[in-house]
């Protein structure tokens, strides 16, 4: 009874340290490329709420010229390695395409026109925004 009490303890132990986020994590480059994205959406919205096309156009292009950015780097959900696994290869190409959808959406809302084009050009942000987050943020609380 002892010896299974202790073996539960100790694989609770490893699966625990097996979990903990990278030492790395929210200190790489990409990492505060993504806080500037960050910072931009939530610009974004504002100067959409307040109709200020302006600014709307100019952290707009603030976005866009960090997705680019983005584009460059390998996030560390999927490795911090330079050689990629076949698996690694599949979810950085993932990656690049969620990249790339926003960066259609971001183009999108700086050669809108209209309010309409805006609004559908600030959906498509929110909604490649929310999937690319789900699928490649780390969770450095631990």
């Amino acid at each position: 009874m002892k010896k299974i009490l202790l073996s539960a303890i100790l694989s609770l132990t490893f699966i625990n340290s097996a979990f903990a986020a990278h030492p790395q994590c929210g200190e790489t480059e990409l990492a505060n490329i993504m806080g500037n994205m960050k910072d931009s959406m939530k610009a974004i919205k504002g100067a959409a709420k307040s109709n200020d096309i302006e600014k709307l156009n100019s952290v707009a292009n603030q976005l866009l010229a960090s997705v680019q950015k983005a584009d460059q780097y390998v996030p560390l959900t999927i490795t911090d390695q330079k050689q990629l696994t076949a698996e690694q290869q599949q979810k950085f190409a993932d990656y690049k395409n969620g990249i790339a959808k926003l960066e259609q959406a971001v183009t999108a809302l700086t050669a809108a026109t209209n309010a309409a084009e805006r609004k559908a050009a600030l959906g498509q942000i929110g909604k490649a925004a929310k999937k690319g987050h789900k699928a490649f943020k780390m969770d450095c609380d631990e």
